[in-house]
C-alpha cells in the first residue's frame, strides 16, 4: 500500500466566495449570520463560522500563481455553480434565530423527497446560496 501525505488530519476545506462589496458582505456574515472576522483587509477577509472558515475576496485578475484565472462575483442570483452548506444540529431552531435577526429564507425548513435531512436556504447579498442542513433519521417528520 502506498503511503500518502495528503490528506492528513490538518486538511480542512474552507470555501472562498468572490463578493462585489466586501463591507456589505462582512455586515451580512458577521453582524447578521454571526461569523467572527479573523482577518479583514480592503479586498479580503477570513471568517470563523461555527467550526469552519470562510474566505471572502473581491474580484481580481489573474496572478502569477494562477495565471489566466480571474475571480468574479456572481452576476445572476438564479443560475449558480455551487453553494455553501452549513451542517447544524437543529435546522428549525437555527432558522428561527436567524429570522429574528432579520434574515429572510427562501422557504420554511423542509425535508426533501429523498429524506435524511431537514434543510433551508438563503442567499447572501451577492446571491451565493447558503444551505442549512440537519441530518435526520428516515422517519423524521417534515
Amino acid at each position: 500500500m502506498v503511503q500518502r501525505s495528503f490528506p492528513d488530519e490538518s486538511a480542512e476545506i474552507a470555501p472562498m466566495l468572490v463578493v462585489a462589496d466586501l463591507a456589505r458582505s462582512l455586515h451580512f456574515y458577521v453582524e447578521q449570520l454571526g461569523a467572527t472576522a479573523i482577518t479583514a483587509w480592503d479586498t479580503y477577509a477570513m471568517l470563523r463560522l461555527g467550526a469552519g472558515r470562510l474566505h471572502l475576496v473581491t474580484p481580481s485578475p489573474g496572478t502569477d500563481d494562477k495565471p489566466g484565472i480571474s475571480l468574479v462575483a456572481p452576476t445572476e442570483q438564479t443560475r449558480l455553480t455551487g453553494e455553501v452548506v452549513l451542517h447544524v444540529s437543529d435546522c428549525r431552531r437555527v432558522v428561527a434565530d436567524l429570522e429574528a435577526r432579520g434574515l429572510n429564507f427562501m422557504a420554511p425548513p423542509n425535508k426533501p423527497p429523498w429524506g435524511g435531512e431537514v434543510r433551508c436556504f438563503l442567499q447572501d447579498p451577492d446571491g451565493h446560496l447558503i444551505e442549512f442542513s440537519q441530518t435526520t433519521g428516515p422517519d423524521e417528520p417534515h
